[in-house]
């Protein structure tokens, strides 16, 4: 089975993704000491079924571990790193916040040693009681420089720390890959924040028109399009506010490629075309929640 990576893991916030971090960590190496920032009364019951060795009250107290994971929601980020760098951890600190570039520049401002982070896992539901240890199977999990300049330097990033950080996104399940923060907020701009937006003006917009009798007419489609429109508004608004200005541009991208009138709509030849665009760019899988 071997050794993990580290020895020692801190986790501030045992939700969903901090939750299935410390599942996923005990599956591959029951022997890792987890450590864990978190005030919710579930977290005793973490320490009591042996899943995390110990609760304590603030980030600082988690200094003496040798990796730190923040998975807290994004816009709190900062005040935990400005918590870490108090405490003076010498620990290699990441998150794993659905936006990179506010982390990023606040991460900057630290002596930490700090790497970006962003499993491309989840799910609508949130709490610990979602977690689970397989969450980060066969995912991505984004490894993530400053700027594309450090992306494309191999002398600086990938470099040893980030190597071991990548053994332990391995050993959870997940398969690393390396990025930029501007990258990253552009593309999960498109493929999860944008979707995010769509489906929740989806839900509220059928609702408003047919009122609930109506969608309880609605079938698998609607389901799959609405599913996350059941995510919590408080996750989310952190996401919005720290990369607001490409998400617009992905909505604007969509609305761009919606028929609008009824003319457009029996335009067949532009409509095929829609289709069959993307048909073919629809992949097996989808590359998020």
């Amino acid at each position: 089975m071997g050794a993990p990576p580290f020895e020692r893991l801190g986790i501030v916030g045992l939700g969903l993704v901090g939750g299935s971090v410390a599942l996923a960590a005990k599956r591959r190496w029951p022997a890792i000491v987890i450590t864990v920032c978190d005030p919710a009364p579930v977290t005793q019951e973490a320490v009591a079924q042996g899943l995390v060795s110990a609760v304590v009250a603030t980030p600082g107290e988690l200094a003496a571990c040798d990796l730190i994971v923040i998975a807290t929601p994004v816009q709190t980020v900062p005040a935990v790193l400005a918590q870490l760098t108090a405490a003076g951890t010498t620990a290699l600190v990441t998150d794993t916040g659905s936006t990179k570039r506010v982390v990023m520049q606040a991460a900057r401002t630290t002596p930490l040693t700090f790497v970006g982070g962003h499993p491309v896992a989840g799910a609508e539901t949130s709490g610990l009681g979602a977690a689970r240890a397989d969450l980060f199977d066969g995912r991505p999990w984004l490894l993530v420089s400053a700027s594309p300049e450090e992306a494309r330097d191999p002398a600086v990033f990938p470099g040893v720390l980030e190597a071991m950080l990548a053994t332990f996104v391995v050993g959870l399940g997940a398969r690393p890959e390396w990025t930029d923060a501007v990258t990253h907020d552009r593309v999960m701009a498109h493929v999860s924040h944008a979707p995010q937006v769509v489906s929740t003006a989806l839900m509220a917009a059928a609702g408003a028109a047919v009122g609930p009798d109506g969608v309880a007419w609605s079938g698998k489609g609607f389901a799959d399009m609405t599913r996350l429109a059941a995510s919590s508004p408080d996750v989310w608004q952190g996401i919005l506010d720290t990369n607001a200005d490409f998400i617009a541009d992905a909505l604007g991208a969509i609305t761009a490629k919606l028929p609008t009138s009824a003319e457009a709509l029996t335009d067949t030849p532009v409509v095929r075309a829609l289709f069959e665009r993307a048909r073919a760019l629809k992949s097996p899988t989808s590359t998020d929640r």
